[in-house]
């Protein structure tokens, strides 16, 4: 693609499909080549043994962490050479002032999402409050907090924001403007997170909803700094305090 007889290189519709696929064809590849092994040889006991690591706080911790580095970097290598001047964000150094709205916009986030549970658990009849607290891979004793931390404050917030902040807003940006690429980065956002499924039902939908509100608000911070360092600290604030939330609320 040439654009005043410069080459552009733009992000292509299948750079939006193999991220997620080798984030989460890899491990399920490499789980169940080693869980047939152990079947074939007859060690059923190291696969229950494996099966059960994975249903751990550690073993998901770490799984969700092996998953996202695949995703991050195929995302970082696909940004890296897309020149796409429509491209809405880039990991370009932040100032003080785009650190600030980040920061700022990651706990006004926190306290609209707890104004908003705490409204649909007392008129709803919903426990988001209890559910959020309890989901598998947040910290729940002091001693998970390192591990916990890492992977939804630090590696999470970098993997969603380069991909759906990176790439799935700049090929939606590029192909329907603006408002469409808000809109529907957005709603997959939302809807990746997979909370319609499981806890699913009233509760599942309302999350989703924040999700989608959430998915807009880091599109707008993103969009405002042109940095997407900004989103992810408005990601990582987010998460953080869920994660405390975690371990010292939840008791």
């Amino acid at each position: 693609m040439t654009e005043g007889g410069t080459p552009v290189r733009r992000v292509r519709w299948f750079d939006l499909l193999t991220p997620q696929a080798l984030g989460l064809g890899a491990p399920s590849l490499a789980l169940s080549g080693f869980l047939v092994f152990e079947a074939m040889r007859g060690g059923t006991r190291d696969a229950a043994a494996v099966q059960a690591w994975l249903e751990s706080f550690t073993g998901l911790n770490l799984l969700l962490d092996f998953s996202n580095l695949l995703i991050l970097g195929l995302g970082l290598w696909i940004l890296s050479r897309v020149t796409d001047p429509l491209l809405p964000a880039r990991f370009k150094p932040p100032t003080a002032g785009s650190a600030g709205i980040g920061i700022a916009a990651g706990l006004a986030a926190v306290i609209v999402s707890t104004a908003i549970e705490y409204v649909s658990d007392t008129y709803l009849h919903t426990d988001l409050a209890r559910d959020g607290l309890a989901t598998a891979v947040l910290p729940h004793e002091v001693s998970q907090l390192a591990l916990g931390l890492f992977t939804v404050a630090i590696l999470a917030p970098l993997t969603e924001e380069v991909y759906f902040r990176g790439i799935v807003m700049g090929w939606l940006r590029r192909h329907g403007g603006i408002g469409w690429a808000v809109a529907l980065s957005s709603l997959i956002f939302g809807i990746m997170h997979l909370k319609w499924f499981t806890p699913g039902g009233l509760s599942g939908l309302v999350i989703t909803g924040e999700l989608v509100a959430m998915g807009a608000l880091l599109a707008l911070v993103a969009l405002r700094t042109g940095s997407l360092w900004a989103s992810v600290l408005t990601h990582g604030v987010n998460n953080f305090c869920a994660a405390l939330a975690a371990v010292f609320l939840a008791h």
